[in-house]
């Protein structure tokens, strides 16, 4: 009777491993940010020195119709350096440019993603933003207060 409990107790992660789905069913979603302070431009975020950078909200649109998408929260890091973390909805973010160097900054925001029938995720999200001195000094063209994403797939 033993040898029986032996049996079946090394089947037991057999049968798990049969049951896991790696699939990596991804999230199909869109995504912008409202800012406020700054300007996007050819998929840059302008802003002048001395204004304050806000991300007003994250927008994340499911794909699937009928079907919901959410984040729960928003980290950001500026130049790569921790800057804080939103937990509540709209999860903004603002970022005072009056001590900041002119010229090329990146904005970074870590969220974690969640969809109906999906698998969770993490979304990472970068933007150069350039701090120039002056209104002028921003490039003709649309200039936009939303700023969307076109999402990718990155598997590790």
């Amino acid at each position: 009777m033993k040898k029986l409990y032996y049996v079946l107790l090394m089947a037991l992660p057999v049968l798990y491993f049969a049951s896991c789905d790696d699939d990596n069913n991804l999230p199909d979603v869109d995504v912008s940010i409202q800012v406020d302070g700054g300007v996007s431009v050819d998929g840059k975020i302008y802003v002048v020195q001395g204004d304050t950078l806000k991300v007003e909200s994250i927008n994340v649109i499911n794909n699937e119709e009928g079907k919901e998408a959410i984040i729960t929260s928003a980290t950001y890091s500026w130049d790569y350096r921790y800057a804080g973390v939103s937990i509540t909805p709209p999860f903004g973010a603002q970022f005072v440019t009056d001590d900041m160097p002119l010229g090329q900054h990146l904005m970074q925001i870590e969220c974690p993603l969640y969809a109906v029938d999906k698998s969770p995720a993490m979304m990472y999200m970068a933007y150069k933003v350039d701090i120039v001195e002056t209104a002028d000094d921003i490039p003709d063209g649309v200039a936009s207060t939303i700023v969307k994403v076109d999402p990718g797939i990155k598997e590790n």
